[in-house]
């Protein structure tokens, strides 16, 4: 008994000493992304080779995009900060929650928890509110969940002031539904709820054993990507099939699903957008057709009635100018 207790210390005193040599590099590769991509946001006007489009070019494409191919958007959005204040809180909480994690169990195991906690929460939030959403937050709130849960299980993930991170934790989430709700819909929530409840569910799974802990999230995983592909509930996938139904030239399947989209989400601006196209151009033939076959008093009409939708139509303009 003596002697196992004795081989239990030493080798704890030998997971202690592992832990000291290893070093935080995705803690690091993190930190130095996200400032590097918030200069290149807020300096792009100084910048010459940076391309108009910076979301794109740094990661963090639309839902249209997404659902479109851009597939990666949903981890790379996670590195992109617009806010000086968002970024500072957010690379303190990954270089605390993050130090702490990836000391203790590795570069491999916790590179995939930040692809977990990148991913799965920024789908779910896609799928909620349309939206990806950028920022680490959800990243923090999944490695905080984990720690939470595994300081139960082992002492050596035990920190001080949890409680007060905790607290600091779920206020942060109060205070912005809190805003959302008085003043403006603005601070997305559901990637951070989902992030903590996934961070607590890797650190209870991670007594089971590795083959359990693989298939189970790879199916969460699964799950997840697939809904990449079918949404159907989701506005924005009803104006992705629309958008490529348009570009076919498929013009009637094209507005059945701009019409999902508003009924789905009435303000979606880009379907209503999209469907006034549809119903210009077939206002237009018709414009044409009654002006060639002089109906005079019908081509006003729907000259009219282009000019109503789009008052600075050139075409309607002239066409109506035309008219005797």
């Amino acid at each position: 008994m003596i002697y196992l207790h004795c081989k239990s210390d030493m080798e704890e005193i030998n997971n202690i000493k592992k832990n000291k040599k290893r070093l935080p590099w995705v803690v690091w590769y993190i930190v130095i992304i996200a400032i590097a991509q918030y200069i290149l946001i807020n300096y792009k006007d100084t910048i010459s080779f940076v391309d108009a489009n910076i979301f794109i070019l740094l990661g963090a494409p639309g839902s249209v995009e997404i659902y479109n191919g851009q597939y990666w958007g949903v981890l790379t959005n996670n590195f992109l900060h617009i806010y000086l204040s968002q970024l500072v809180l957010n690379i303190i909480g990954v270089s605390i929650f993050g130090y702490i994690i990836e000391k203790r169990i590795g570069f491999i195991r916790f590179s995939f928890i930040i692809v977990l906690a990148s991913i799965v929460p920024s789908i779910i939030q896609l799928n909620l509110t349309n939206q990806p959403g950028i920022g680490l937050s959800s990243v923090n709130f999944t490695l905080f969940g984990y720690i939470l849960i595994k300081g139960f299980q082992d002492k050596d993930f035990r920190i001080k002031y949890v409680q007060l991170f905790l607290a600091i934790m779920i206020g942060v989430i109060v205070y912005c539904q809190i805003y959302n709700l008085y003043f403006e819909d603005v601070y997305r929530t559901e990637a951070m709820t989902f992030g903590f409840l996934l961070g607590l569910f890797i650190g209870y799974l991670s007594k089971f054993k590795i083959w359990i802990q693989s298939i189970v999230l790879f199916n969460i995983i699964a799950f997840c990507i697939s809904s990449l592909f079918y949404a159907p509930w989701s506005s924005e996938w009803q104006l992705y099939k629309g958008v490529s139904a348009h570009k076919a030239k498929q013009y009637k399947n094209a507005k059945k699903y701009y019409k999902k989209s508003l009924d789905i989400n009435p303000k979606n601006q880009q379907s209503i957008n999209n469907i006034n196209l549809l119903k210009i151009d077939e206002l237009k033939w018709k414009a044409y057709k009654a002006h060639v076959k002089e109906q005079y008093k019908l081509a006003r009409k729907l000259y009219e009635e282009i000019l109503d939708i789009d008052p600075t139509d050139e075409w309607a303009i002239e066409g109506y100018n035309e008219l005797p």
